[in-house]
């Protein structure tokens, strides 16, 4: 699952209707301020992770950018857990918690409270980021070692 570029604008259903969900001005404002002056250094940009519409909404008030819950649809403790631990790590995060509201929901709810300094979205954005960059070291990491063949096999006993 590669990283995809980000819109302008994104889109969620909330209530069976579809609303525009337009990325605060201010945030992208001190994103920009931020690449022009890293730009000499970075090597290398990578795209923003891009999660579907149809996948993540934000629930409730939108009035406060810092402090935001998202729901994930068809998502449970596996991937709440390791994106609670990875966003919490963020020193710009204040807190971040999940919840599966019912057992029979294929639902998780992700609360984030950040800063001054970034919003809810942007601590999503970086953990999910984070999370995948995780996730790909893991993977590269068993797969060498697996090629190594370092290990003892077993017969199965029936």
């Amino acid at each position: 699952m590669a990283p995809a570029s980000v819109d302008e604008k994104e889109y969620s259903t909330v209530n069976g209707e579809q609303e525009q969900m337009e990325i605060d001005e201010s945030s992208s404002e001190m994103g920009e301020q931020a690449e022009e002056e890293n730009s000499d250094e970075e090597m290398e940009e990578e795209p923003d992770v891009v999660v579907s519409a149809d996948k993540v909404e934000i629930v409730g008030n939108h009035s406060d950018v810092t402090a935001l819950t998202f729901c994930f649809k068809e998502e449970d403790h596996t991937l709440g857990n390791a994106l609670r631990h990875v966003i919490n790590k963020n020193p710009e995060v204040d807190f971040c918690g999940y919840s599966i509201p019912h057992p029979s929901e294929a639902k998780m709810n992700v609360r984030i409270q950040t800063t001054e300094n970034t919003t809810a979205i942007d601590a999503l954005k970086t953990g999910l980021s984070n999370l995948l960059d995780l996730v790909e070291h893991v993977q590269e990491t068993f797969i060498a070692e697996f090629a190594k063949k370092e290990y003892v096999e077993f017969e199965e006993v029936a």
